[in-house]
């Protein structure tokens, strides 16, 4: 759990950051995945979970008045390597530092679990963000729904 300031300009928002304690929690936290990830797409409710949702660690920012802007998710693929899916930070909360903020947790997560690289498949719109944090581009991966491109990254993080 950890409380992070975030800036854009003369405004900052405080935001806590931690995994969602609740079903009320994780309720909003699944809403937010799927408005920001598959709604846009027209995918229906649920398309938003996966088969490694039990054995996951999810993480959400939550601003100082509650509000749930960014969510999360780090899962091992191997003894060494861990993949983040689900990275999502309310558009209207963008650019502020919550997505630098919440990769850095789930980064310190898998460093404590024996993680040594993580591997993400980032949206071509989200590339230089992960660029910018130290990930390493491998080359295109899939196109979700047929339209969205995705870009295969990793990073060494030991």
């Amino acid at each position: 759990m950890k409380w992070v300031r975030t800036a854009t300009g003369a405004a900052y928002t405080i935001v806590l950051i931690r995994p969602p304690a609740n079903k009320l929690e994780f309720d909003a936290y699944y809403s937010l995945r799927w408005k920001i990830l598959r709604r846009p797409w027209n995918q229906p409710e649920g398309s938003e979970k996966d088969e490694f949702e039990s054995e996951a660690f999810h993480l959400g920012a939550w601003t100082d008045s509650g509000d749930l802007i960014a969510v999360g998710r780090l899962h091992r693929v191997s003894e060494n390597s861990a993949q983040i899916r689900y990275m999502a930070v309310d558009p209207s909360r963008r650019s502020r530092g919550v997505g630098t903020a919440m990769l850095r947790e789930l980064e310190s997560f898998a460093v404590n679990s024996g993680i040594r690289e993580i591997e993400l498949k980032a949206r071509e719109e989200a590339v230089q963000f992960y660029l910018t944090n130290g990930y390493k581009l491998v080359g295109p991966s899939h196109r979700l729904f047929g339209l969205i491109q995705h870009f295969e990254m990793q990073k060494q993080i030991r």
